[in-house]
């Protein structure tokens, strides 16, 4: 049996250096924000950076469309000729203003969904994704159990809550914002200014967004979709993006919600900043430890990580690699990455195997690490 069959711990420790001429630490109060609840959280790793009553289940109006669209690009040709009904058109608050028996491109719906906000395109695309609209609300609600969004319940696709409502919290929709942007269709959307469309029978649409900072208030917002109805007041949620460091922020029953917003993502970009930890390829810490405890020298990994950090060099950021007892798995082990000795990402690590001296798979395996 190999040594690494046997449980061992490699600790490599990665110390960050503390930033000259920082003084203190900067902290974002809960009176900083006038929204009654808010969440400020990081989209690579998911730290919540500030939160204030993240869990309360309030309503949240519009910002529910954010679930609906990424349901629909999951689940649907976004090329498709979808017809509007009679009911479609039937529903109140933001409208596109559609005529029974035209047709439009879901694609085009899905921006006039998170662009104008129509409540009429939410009952389309539900209608035409789920075959009827109970059905995909389950699906919103499916997916939404799926991301551990645990404080929430959906019962329509538009956020409307006169007969209907949606309950979420800011963390939960700060969740599904996270997994949203990971799709790069959800991600153009969202961020898109203006949007022109023309349906089946030749009728044209040109669609603002209403989101202020994604319009250019905010230089760095990237994505956002708003809210309002008389019982949820404002909500919002935005993401901004600065020098690769790319956070979400979440508001609901939003006072000054704009200024809110700018406030959080100023904290987050002014205190913090992404740290590669690893890069894809061979590792290259502790080698001769590593030799020595488990008879392996060329361990890689196949994917590349990085962590938030305080700008004050307050955290420090460990990798531990803990290699496997199961002699079944791909991988021969786990590398653990630590901030402040909590673990906050792992990634498995492989061992390279013995390839025959000069092979074109040796040479593009040296290739790609470097070697």
């Amino acid at each position: 049996m190999k040594k690494w069959m046997a449980k061992l711990l490699v600790t490599g420790v990665l110390v960050l250096a503390v930033v000259p001429n920082v003084l203190r630490v900067e902290v974002l109060a809960v009176g900083d924000i006038t929204s009654k609840c808010g969440i400020l959280m990081e989209q690579t790793t998911g730290r919540v950076l500030f939160e204030k009553c993240a869990d309360d289940a309030l309503y949240i109006a519009s910002i529910t469309k954010i679930l609906t669209a990424i349901v629909a690009i999951e689940n649907a040709d976004l090329d498709a000729w979808v017809q509007i009904t009679t009911e479609d058109t039937y529903q109140v608050g933001s409208s596109l203003y559609m005529v029974a028996g035209d047709r439009m491109r879901l694609r085009d719906l899905l921006y006039g969904l998170m662009l104008r906000s129509g409540n009429d395109a939410a009952w389309v695309i539900a209608r035409h994704v789920g075959g009827d609209v109970d059905t995909f609300v389950r699906m919103m609600n499916e997916l939404a159990h799926d991301l551990g969004m645990t404080n929430s319940s959906f019962q329509n696709p538009s956020g409307l809550d006169e007969t209907t409502f949606n309950l979420s919290t800011a963390r939960d929709m700060a969740l599904i914002q996270r997994y949203a942007m990971h799709n790069p269709i959800f991600r153009e959307i969202s961020g898109a200014n203006v949007h022109r469309a023309t349906s089946e029978q030749g009728k044209g649409f040109t669609w603002r967004n209403k989101h202020r900072l994604v319009n250019g208030r905010y230089e760095y917002t990237v994505s956002g979709k708003t809210g309002f109805t008389k019982q949820a007041r404002r909500t919002l949620v935005s993401s901004a993006n600065n020098d690769d460091l790319e956070l979400i922020a979440v508001t609901l029953r939003g006072g000054d919600d704009w200024h809110d917003h700018i406030r959080m993502f100023d904290y987050g970009f002014r205190n913090f900043n992404m740290h590669q930890v690893t890069d894809i390829g061979q590792l290259q810490f502790l080698e001769q430890e590593i030799f020595e405890l488990t008879g392996l020298d060329r361990l890689f990994v196949r994917e590349a990580r990085s962590v938030l950090v305080r700008n004050d060099g307050s955290e420090t950021v460990r990798k531990h690699l803990v290699l496997s007892t199961d002699d079944t798995c791909s991988s021969v082990g786990t590398l653990e990455i630590l901030v402040n000795d909590v673990v906050v990402d792992t990634l498995p690590v492989y061992e390279f195997a013995e390839l025959p001296v000069g092979s074109w798979w040796e040479r593009l395996i040296n290739w790609i690490v470097g070697s």
